[in-house]
């Protein structure tokens, strides 16, 4: 399955930036406008460089948004979560 161009410049950016291993990406049909990249085990070294690539990349001060980076889970492993418009935005400016 190809991915969107904004998928892949969000993993290039990442992967470039952090040198952590992503372990699958995800774009839903449903919520095709969300990118997610996918890591199955992380330590702490590695939460700590994935909130100074959110910071570094994604940080406005003073502005809110609901599209905003976000870690969570899905289906038992960790993710990070971007909206589209925010990768259009800060990466492939």
């Amino acid at each position: 399955m190809d991915i969107s161009k904004e998928l892949f410049c969000f993993k290039v950016d990442f992967a470039t930036k952090t040198h952590i291993k992503i372990a699958s990406t995800i774009e839903e049909r449903t919520f095709f406008h969300w990118k997610r990249l996918v890591f199955q085990s992380l330590n702490c070294e590695e939460m700590a460089t994935i909130a100074k690539y959110i910071k570094d990349t994604f940080s406005t001060p003073g502005k809110y948004s609901h599209i905003l980076p976000k870690l969570g889970s899905y289906n038992g492993c960790l993710t990070l979560t971007v909206h589209r418009e925010q990768i259009e935005e800060f990466i492939m400016k």
